[in-house]
């Protein structure tokens, strides 16, 4: 008899941990949806231009330009910097443009436009350092092609400094 009752406990905990190790086991999950594919861009070339006018005062105000001509969906990058003596020390100076164009129609272009703008100071304050604040922007817009846009104007917090920039992006046929 006891035999029996073993062997009955036996095959009643066997079971249980049988059904138990059914419910541990996690229901299959769907699979995670794939990325949607970026649409491949439209064989053409858009040429941008930026202006970045630095006016400090009533004198003439100093003009920077930068340019260049990305494909539909392709990112682009641009690097200058360098540095100049001031007063015996030397300054860093950096200009750096990245964008992204994508053609939303035949004549607005999608653009994600970062900019980084760090100029020399000037010669009425090249030992005073005043003035001497960057700009750095990172903008998403729609634009028309061909036309000028002024995207962006700011006030330098440590003078009378104005900057400002202006874009064109032109969809080239």
């Amino acid at each position: 008899m006891f035999t029996r009752t073993a062997a009955f406990l036996t095959a009643g905990l066997l079971l249980t941990a049988g059904v138990l190790a059914q419910e541990a086991r996690p229901e299959p999950q769907p699979p995670l949806p794939k990325p949607r594919p970026e649409t491949a861009g439209q064989p053409t070339n858009i040429r941008l231009e930026l202006t970045i006018t630095d006016q400090t005062g009533p004198g003439e105000p100093v003009k920077r330009s930068v340019s260049m001509i990305l494909a539909d969906r392709q990112g682009g990058s641009i690097r200058t910097g360098g540095s100049v003596v001031t007063n015996g020390n030397r300054v860093p100076v950096t200009l750096n443009v990245d964008a992204r164009p994508v053609i939303v129609s035949g004549d607005r272009v999608l653009l994600e436009l970062t900019l980084e703008y760090l100029p020399k100071p000037g010669t009425d304050n090249a030992n005073s350092g005043e003035g001497r604040a960057n700009l750095t922007e990172r903008l998403g817009l729609i634009v028309a092609s061909g036309k000028p846009l002024v995207v962006s104007q700011a006030s330098d917090p440590t003078s009378d400094r104005q900057i400002s920039v202006e874009l064109t992006a032109t969809v080239q046929k």
